[in-house]
């Protein structure tokens, strides 16, 4: 049986250990694994030994992890997500001897909407965003009813503040407040807010509703066993009422894509729209891939105006997948596990590493 490396959070392995669960489902990668011949062995990049050629890695017994000394697997699925130097050097490393996919990747979300708008055709899908500054969001106030603020590099909705206009009144949005101010006090409550850090202003699209509050979607868009990229499940994230935010963490609620598409979509409407959907995630992840060949797995958020539209609200490069399973989509989340590993087999057969022309 072909051994396949999976770079985990430390503390992923940590609950792993004891036997406890997380959002990464071990056991999941262990049977699907199987069926294709294949052993995960879980690490961290501090358990790359000395040499790199052994690892301190970690196998499933059936209920928790257990530690062994082996050789490092020739592909590796790196799920793992830090800014510790340290570990991307080794990440890095590993890379130029091993087949790392999803390696270490530009994560600043100004970049990226960079590298997506050089391409005409996905422009139509990325809402209108600069790098903060008060002129900036001045401006944005005066064209757009509700614009974001957002942190260039982050995830799960933290730093995240959404503000509404409603006449000479604005509505500052976030995680653990909602206020409403002049023009004048919200300039200087965002100044603060960004607090000197690199920051975003976001166009805020018009949304399509369910149950009254906005919605977004998790695309999940992977390659698969034939090295295509594919949409492996789609899923609604529904805004909590009170910060307006539809991650997970902060109140949001997941539901089956065509149950929030429903109130405003015929049938036949959802099917195309959501064939939209596909079609624009796996052309952004394909230019995407032009910048960095290793991609393999992306999460998507995006969105629909209520004329099926598509948007890209942003995308992640580590998704944790549990919408999915929160959705009651559990084909969808065994899937997401499922594409990475036909992916790796591939990797593994061939012998090749991810290239640019693939993408």
């Amino acid at each position: 049986m072909n051994r396949i490396g999976i770079m985990l959070d430390w503390g992923i392995i940590q609950k792993g250990i004891k036997g406890a669960k997380s959002y990464e489902r071990l056991p999941y990668y262990v049977k699907i694994g199987k069926e294709m011949g294949l052993e995960p062995v879980f690490f961290h990049p501090f358990h790359v030994l000395a040499g790199e050629e052994k690892v301190h890695g970690y196998f499933w017994n059936g209920s928790r992890l257990v530690p062994r000394v082996v050789q490092i697997p020739r592909v590796i699925h790196n799920r793992v997500l830090t800014g510790d130097a340290r570990a991307r050097g080794v990440i890095r490393r590993l890379s130029r001897k091993k087949i790392v996919f999803n390696g270490l990747v530009v994560r600043d979300k100004r970049k990226v909407h960079q590298m997506l708008w050089k391409n005409p055709q996905l422009r139509a899908y990325l809402p209108h965003t600069v790098p903060y500054s008060t002129q900036q969001l001045r401006q944005f106030l005066e064209m757009y009813k509700v614009v974001y603020v957002k942190p260039a590099v982050g995830s799960v909705g933290i730093g995240v503040a959404r503000i509404e206009r409603h006449g000479k009144e604005y509505h500052f949005i976030a995680s653990r407040q909602r206020q409403t101010m002049s023009l004048n006090r919200l300039l200087q409550v965002v100044r603060k807010w960004v607090g000197g850090k690199r920051f975003l202003i976001q166009q805020g699209v018009q949304l399509a509703r369910y149950e009254g509050k906005t919605f977004d979607i998790r695309v999940s868009v992977q390659r698969n066993g034939q090295r295509n990229w594919t949409v492996s499940g789609m899923v609604a994230k529904v805004a909590n009422q009170k910060n307006k935010l539809s991650n997970l963490s902060r109140g949001g609620k997941a539901v089956p894509l065509t149950t929030a598409l429903a109130p405003t979509f015929s049938p036949e409407e959802q099917e195309e729209t959501m064939e939209r959907i596909r079609k624009a995630a796996i052309e952004i992840a394909k230019q995407y891939a032009q910048h960095f060949p290793s991609l393999a797995d992306l999460g998507m958020d995006m969105g629909v105006d209520d004329r099926g539209n598509p948007y890209l609200i942003e995308v992640n490069v580590r998704d944790q997948r549990y919408s999915f399973y929160k959705a009651g989509e559990k084909e969808m989340f065994k899937q997401t596990y499922r594409h990475p590993l036909e992916y790796a087999q591939t990797l593994l057969r061939e012998g090749k590493k991810p290239r640019k022309q693939l993408a």
